[in-house]
């Protein structure tokens, strides 16, 4: 009987020491999971490694009435660059022929259209525009569309991948704008003249934007700095995975290419 007692003492002892444990065990983890909950990974935004981008917004007109409130110019000079002095990596691999077709697969990539890609590359060659630069400037403009169009407040037309307007382009065809050779023609000869005349890429970006004017006489749209901030934006992203997806195989003759400069 005895036995029998000390054997349901010894159970009642380790059930309760493992009640016990659980209870030691659960408290801290209910603590962790209410002060510092799991991140949400679907909410958050990211460059997959294995995907060319991330933020491909639809295009969309920008109201008339929010171009409406200037801003000084002197908030525009926030990243002044010297382009001429200034050597793109993704230029100088372009320009090589052992890697050139690297970057041409890059950027088809992020354009998902060849002739889009292929029209931006040569152009952005032609003019010493970065390519990282050149490519945002299209994304934000027309979502690499070549058919966008928008109608502005004035009766103007902007048409095509880099949305040339109607007024500043009197001399061609309607369907000049959507090719995107021709458009990419005018586009990067157009954002060359505004890096020269600016002399750092956010003045530039706004008179593109702009009209080279306004920002000159302190008249710039206030919804000018958001479509400047986007380029910026896709820019930047454009730079990190190039250099991961093909600057890193270039290290070393990119390095020596750039010396020779």
């Amino acid at each position: 009987m005895k036995s029998d007692n000390a054997s349901s003492m010894h159970s009642f002892k380790l059930l309760f020491g493992t009640l016990l444990l659980s209870f030691f065990l659960l408290v801290p983890c209910t603590l962790i999971f209410v002060f510092f909950p799991v991140e949400d990974t679907d909410s958050v935004s990211k460059v997959n490694e294995n995907q060319f981008f991330v933020d491909v917004a639809s295009f969309e007109s920008t109201p008339d009435e929010e171009k409406e409130t200037p801003i000084p110019s002197t908030s525009l000079n926030l990243k002044a660059l010297d382009f001429n002095k200034k050597v793109d990596a993704g230029l100088s691999l372009y320009r090589q022929p052992f890697s050139r077709a690297a970057v041409e697969w890059f950027y088809i990539h992020i354009t998902e259209d060849r002739d889009v890609a292929l029209a931006i590359l040569e152009e952005a060659d032609k003019n010493d525009i970065p390519f990282s630069l050149a490519f945002a400037l299209a994304h934000t403009e027309s979502n690499y569309k070549v058919r966008a169009v928008n109608k502005n407040k004035n009766s103007s037309i902007d048409r095509g991948l880099f949305q040339l307007n109607n007024k500043s382009f009197p001399k061609l065809e309607e369907e000049d704008f959507f090719n995107p050779y021709v458009s990419a023609k005018y586009g990067m000869s157009h954002l060359r003249f505004c890096l020269d005349t600016a002399g750092n890429e956010i003045a530039a970006l706004a008179m593109y934007n702009a009209g080279t004017n306004k920002v000159r006489n302190n008249n710039t749209p206030q919804i000018t700095l958001n479509y400047v901030s986007k380029i910026v934006s896709y820019k930047d992203s454009l730079d990190v995975l190039f250099a991961k997806e093909v600057l890193a195989f270039y290290d070393n003759s990119t390095e020596t290419f750039l010396a020779q400069k």
